[in-house]
């Protein structure tokens, strides 16, 4: 019988046992291939219990202990505290278990995994997640160490690789450390031990401030390309000469990393949530729900007894210009690359959702003055739960922010028939299942039409071979003419600021396969790996001319999507530039710095990824791809064209080509391939 099970993590510790456990994952040390462990984040969410292992798929995973099976089951995790389960037939292997469950349209079959309980003799119980493969187990079954007990599968959704989530519980049933059993450095930590001053005194916030300048400048191989190190250093210490007495962690330290973060503007540089509080609390808020676009600040929606202010344009707020308000509040934009400017453009739209970060101290008496266009005015007060009314307006918004989003799981492309010589296909992330993409494949193979508008916007990325498999069924002849990609490192060997991290230690040697060149360490240039080049499928071929929709929110593999197929001018690229940067991306390997008095996050990517070095007027450095045929972000396209119901910038792809419009006469990019 089908049940959820929401497990309420308690975090409380054992003394360490005398036993140490075999690492799980045969072949390895202990400590290899760590993926996430306690005090670590997997997107927003905290891991207080879980540690996760890493591998390749089908990987032999082995008992690490002595004990005896209590629980068997196939899992689906919906999240770190929940998770959807079905008992295990104990006639059939895990495999054949994993087949015959089926959680439902919204979930993914790829992460659904056996997870086994093992009670230890002293009580302990072992939990192991992730589990596939030709084994068959049943409830009493007795274990040793070293037996196998499957192979690797995919053990939660949002890792997205392969992976083994491991736990134990006290007798009690509550989680204690799952790495001292392994004798292994443990980041694991008691609730009650995320203690903090808050206020912090300034002597703290500055050595949590010095600790953050030494790790991004001996971490992160892209700072150079922010600023120069010198100057980040220069930077980071008068801020600390500014911290003069003791300061708010909550919001103002915050607010202080976020426009860290923000010199350094990289998706995959990141500020986790705050582990100790983990909401702000009662806090006030605008009672006028803002919006800019087109360099003109809007009331979109108001609260009760305000409601006549909506869809007025606002001047001036608290007597400044309310466009400087807008660009306030660019600081706290996150997630996007280098010098992308339509992300920024996009994501500040929603204006007062930044309402908070801009003014942090609000209080019961903090108002607005607002001064209109049409030359009256209003105050409009704060409030901790402004009643914010939906209108028309406010909907049409709602359905442009969703477009080209995915709605399920099943939900992840759709093909339309436009016109006579035109079809349509959506692609809303490129974490698909194999048969999806072989889905698209046989739309291709299938399609007649002499025109295909290919739409990625709002697209998050997803898996590189994905990627990969569906830009083949595009290719004419192979596509090779990005040049100079490489993966690049500023360390190698052991690093002495890896003890200071989350989920590395000192001892840890890093990237050993790297080969110095002077300026860092380097690794897979111009391979597979950095999209070198693309092979044409063998048996999927669509030969039309190819429009592709992008906008700031195409990001990662939605970005190396249309930079391949435009750079070998395969396609042309209608809308915005992309959200991250057409030639590197930091990722790959992350380092998780805990600052130790404010207990703040931060997530530092270690590799720097390098698609093409080439530069030109076509491909400006630090910015993403640049659209063929640019379409600006207009007040018009949010709210649905003249009718409300249209999408603006697949009509002006549908209009480029009523007028044959496509590749360029001239090759942007000639000169750059000799």
């Amino acid at each position: 019988m089908k049940k959820i099970l929401v497990i309420c993590l308690a975090c409380l510790s054992m003394a360490a046992q005398a036993q140490t456990f075999v690492w799980p994952m045969a072949g390895k040390k202990a400590g290899e291939d760590i993926l996430a462990q306690p005090q670590g984040f997997i997107g927003d969410e905290l891991s207080y219990g879980e540690l996760f292992i890493g591998g390749k798929a089908g990987d032999i995973v082995i008992c690490p202990v002595d004990g005896t099976i209590i629980s068997l089951g196939v899992n689906y995790q919906v999240k770190l505290d929940a998770v959807i389960c079905e008992g295990l037939n104990p006639a059939l292997t895990l495999d054949e278990n994993i087949a015959a469950t089926d959680f439902g349209k919204d979930t993914n079959p790829r992460y659904r995994s056996v997870a086994i309980g093992i009670r230890l003799a002293d009580g302990r119980k072992l939990y192991l997640g992730g589990l596939a493969g030709k084994t068959k187990f049943k409830t009493g079954q007795k274990l040793a160490a070293g037996d196998t007990l499957g192979v690797l599968g995919y053990s939660y959704k949002a890792l997205k690789a392969p992976s083994l989530m491991l736990s134990i519980s006290n007798v009690k049933g509550q989680n204690i450390d799952p790495m001292a059993p392994f004798g292994i450095k443990s980041t694991f930590v008691e609730t009650s031990a995320l203690v903090r001053e808050d206020p912090a005194p300034a002597a703290k916030v500055q050595e949590d401030l010095e600790l953050l300048k030494n790790a991004i400048c001996q971490l992160y191989p892209s700072l150079e390309q922010h600023m120069p190190k010198e100057k980040f250093v220069a930077y980071i210490d008068s801020l600390k000469q500014s911290v003069t007495g003791p300061v708010d962690v909550t919001m103002d330290f915050r607010l202080m990393l976020r426009e860290i973060l923000h010199k350094l503007p990289d998706s995959h540089l990141n500020l986790y949530r705050d582990p100790v509080k983990t909401d702000l609390g009662p806090v006030w808020r605008p009672s006028e729900f803002l919006i800019v676009c087109d360099d003109t600040v809007r009331v979109l929606s108001a609260g009760q007894g305000y409601e006549s202010l909506s869809g007025k344009i606002v001047t001036k707020i608290d007597g400044r210009p309310a466009i400087e308000y807008a660009r306030r509040a660019e600081i706290f934009v996150n997630d996007y690359d280098s010098g992308v400017q339509s992300f920024v453009q996009e994501d500040n739209v929603m204006l007062s959702y930044y309402g908070v970060l801009l003014s942090p101290h609000a209080t019961k008496g903090t108002v607005h003055k607002l001064e209109f266009a049409d030359g009256t005015s209003a105050t409009v007060p704060f409030s901790q739960q402004p009643k914010i009314r939906s209108n028309e307006a406010w909907f049409k918004l709602v359905n442009w922010l969703r477009m080209n989003q995915m709605r399920s799981q099943d939900d992840v492309f759709e093909t339309r028939t436009l016109n006579d010589s035109t079809a349509y296909l959506a692609i809303k992330t490129f974490e698909m299942l194999d048969a999806q993409v072989e889905a698209i494949g046989d739309y291709l193979s299938k399609c007649k039409a002499k025109n295909l508008i290919v739409d990625v916007r709002n697209n998050g990325g997803g898996r590189n071979d994905v990627l990969m498999k569906i830009l083949s069924y595009f290719a004419d002849a192979p596509m090779a003419r990005q040049r100079g990609g490489f993966n690049r490192v500023i360390i190698k060997g052991k690093q002495p600021i890896l003890g200071q991290t989350q989920n590395f230690n000192a001892d840890i040697e890093m990237f050993r396969d790297y080969e110095d060149r002077g300026d860092g360490f380097y690794y897979l240039t111009d391979s597979v790996e950095t999209c070198a080049s693309v092979t044409p499928d063998p048996k999927v071929h669509y030969g039309g001319k190819v429009y592709v929709l992008t906008n700031g929110h195409s990001i990662s593999a939605a970005t190396l999507f249309p930079s391949i197929l435009v750079r070998n001018r395969r396609a042309v690229s209608v809308g915005r530039e992309t959200g991250s940067a057409y030639h590197f991306m930091t990722a790959l390997k992350f380092a998780e710095l805990r600052l130790p008095n404010t207990l703040q996050s931060v997530r530092i990517p270690l590799v720097q990824l390098v698609f093409d070095t080439t530069v030109c007027d076509r491909l400006p450095w630090g910015r993403g791809l640049m659209p063929d045929y640019p379409l600006p972000l207009t007040f018009k396209e949010i709210m649905g064209g003249r009718d409300g119901k249209t999408d603006v910038m697949l009509n002006y792809a549908l209009s480029l080509i009523a007028q044959g419009k496509y590749l360029s006469a001239k090759d942007p990019f000639k000169w750059t391939n000799l």
